[in-house]
């Protein structure tokens, strides 16, 4: 991708020296944590030195009425329903909550919908389920902020709902309007920031934390993986429960954990971003895509080797024929995109395809496309989609400036879901191109580095620093150093289409490579510009720096 500017946040230097000499760390690393909005001493040191003391699940409103009413629920033997959602985020936060009151001596069930039967979050279906099993007490993760309709034929039928989400809640003239629930836990009501950005199982979570906090601490694995999943940002309470709960996936002690990881053919020492995102993470959101996502809920907290081999394999099974759907799918978007894409501020695709899908269709198109995109899947006259949009941009603005078109709608900032009807998707597209024109928005496209550098700042230190600012991910990106006038040295290609070479500045010389950067146009004793991240290369037992190139442009003269 060609940037048409690389930009670097400046910042004082005296007090770039302050911080670096107070946390003994080294400059560019001390510029990375300025440059990302952590200002103050105390601040910085927490990000590095994330605590889970600091978590006190109390803080966040309707958890204490919550444990009362559940811990009264289990003493009086009250039949509990945990009702999830079929994505990761969902299907983590139903394992956890329903295991810990399963633990606490409750009598629990869990419901997880159907995405074509049912649909999204707590509906009348899931109140009819909790009736079949003489149910007194539905819990929500991950959904039910929306919910007005179920939660109010709920406590028609005599059964109390309490609701855990994460997603926006409804908000009219400035004034949030919530379901008539017992109690309803969702950070964004607070708009606290420690937990404001909290996945659905971060939520779950804090309520198993307030039931039993030592028993809660297992389930890190389990937050982990939903949190990550929802590709929300890993900073305030989201990097302190990841932080503690990746080691428990790097070297796992529950039984789920490690035959997922073996199917996915992960043996590496270090746990990465990329083994979650592409390994881990599809074979847990497949079922829901395309199948019945419930006995994934069976397969993430059972013990027994043989239900865990049987449930493993199909995971598998779902996965790959995922995998093909998806496929299909991404070349009828080909051919359309060919075909009806103009160059609009917002893309629009709709067809006869697999609705469980749509979804990661969109977030492929993102990065290539860098506006809005919103993919539908057509079914009879209903249009159901999912969106997805680049940082920067909030689909929340666009879908309520459509919200006359739309039947139901809800979701993020970056990621949101909807339906309306089939016949109003021109008007749906000629609505959201008009909003993106009035937004306006600066089109130019920019390489936002963390610190700008001269080769001889980058140092093993350096490298070994960086660690302490993993795991990274959403809102905590893997930062990206610049430098400029670099002789491009025994240049050569290498593997499946990589660039090896060194780089030499002012007497210092780094070894580099550029993976899938094979076509590059540089020419050996040419001098480049790059974007690169400092890593530690392990080979055959040996340790080195080397830098990993991300970006590199012939410097201009």
């Amino acid at each position: 991708m060609q940037y048409s500017e690389w930009v670097v946040v400046k910042t004082n230097q005296d007090y770039l020296q302050y911080i670096s000499k107070s946390l003994n760390i080294t400059l560019p690393t001390t510029q990375i944590l300025l440059s990302r909005g952590l200002k103050e001493l105390d601040e910085i040191y927490s990000f590095l030195n994330p605590h889970l003391d600091s978590i006190d699940p109390f803080e966040i409103s309707g958890i204490y009425e919550a444990t009362g009413i559940i811990n009264e629920a289990i003493k009086s033997g009250k039949k509990i329903l945990i009702n999830g959602d079929y994505d990761a985020d969902g299907l983590t936060s139903t394992a956890i909550l329903y295991d810990i009151l399963v633990k606490k001596g409750a009598n629990v069930f869990y419901h997880i919908p159907h995405r074509i039967q049912h649909g999204y979050g707590l509906s009348i279906s899931s109140i009819e389920e909790a009736k079949k099993l003489g149910v007194q007490l539905i819990i929500t993760v991950d959904c039910g902020i929306r919910d007005f309709e179920a939660v109010e034929y709920a406590n028609k039928e005599g059964i109390s709902v309490i609701i855990t989400d994460h997603h926006e809640p409804l908000r009219f003239n400035e004034r949030i309007v919530l379901p008539q629930a017992l109690s309803v836990i969702n950070p964004k009501i607070d708009g606290k920031a420690s937990y404001n950005y909290l996945a659905g199982v971060g939520v779950a979570f804090m309520l198993a934390m307030a039931l039993d906090r030592e028993e809660a601490l297992e389930y890190l694995d389990l937050v982990t993986l939903g949190t990550y999943a929802d590709m929300v940002p890993l900073t305030f309470a989201n990097r302190i429960l990841i932080k503690h709960g990746w080691g428990l996936i790097e070297s796992p002690t529950r039984n789920s954990i490690k035959i997922l990881k073996n199917i996915a053919g992960i043996n590496a020492n270090s746990l990465k971003g990329f083994h979650l995102s592409f390994c881990l993470i599809p074979r847990i959101n497949a079922p829901g895509r395309i199948d019945h996502a419930a006995d994934v809920v069976r397969f993430l907290i059972s013990e027994d080797e043989s239900e865990l081999d049987s449930l493993s394999k199909w995971l598998n099974q779902i996965n790959s024929q995922r995998q093909k759907t998806e496929e299909k799918i991404m070349t009828e978007v080909e051919e359309k995109l060919q075909r009806e894409f103009d160059n609009e501020p917002v893309v629009v695709l709709w067809g006869d395809w697999h609705p469980g899908v749509v979804g990661t269709v969109a977030s492929k198109l993102i990065d290539r496309l860098n506006r809005p995109v919103f993919v539908f899947s057509l079914q009879d006259e209903i249009a159901k989609g999912s969106a997805r949009a680049p940082a920067g941009i909030d689909l929340q603005d666009f879908l309520a400036g459509c919200k006359d078109l739309l039947i139901r709608f809800g979701g993020h900032k970056q990621a949101a879901g909807m339906t309306l009807l089939r016949d109003n998707l021109y008007l749906f597209k000629e609505r959201l191109c008009k909003i993106a024109q009035d937004i306006g928005r600066d089109d130019k496209n920019i390489l936002y580095l963390d610190v700008a550098v001269s080769l001889g700042e980058v140092t093993e230190k350096v490298a070994e620093e960086i660690s302490l600012l993993e795991p990274f991910g959403e809102g905590n990106k893997e930062p990206l150093f610049g430098a400029k006038e670099l002789t491009v040295v025994n240049l050569r290609k290498v593997g499946n289409n990589h660039l090896k070479m060194f780089l030499r500045q002012n007497g210092n010389t780094l070894s580099a490579i550029g993976f899938d950067m094979g076509d590059a146009p540089i020419l050996e004793g040419s001098l480049i510009d790059a974007a690169f991240t400092p890593t530690i290369n392990e080979w055959e037992g040996m340790k080195s720096l080397q830098l990993q190139i991300k970006v590199l442009r012939r410097t201009k003269k």
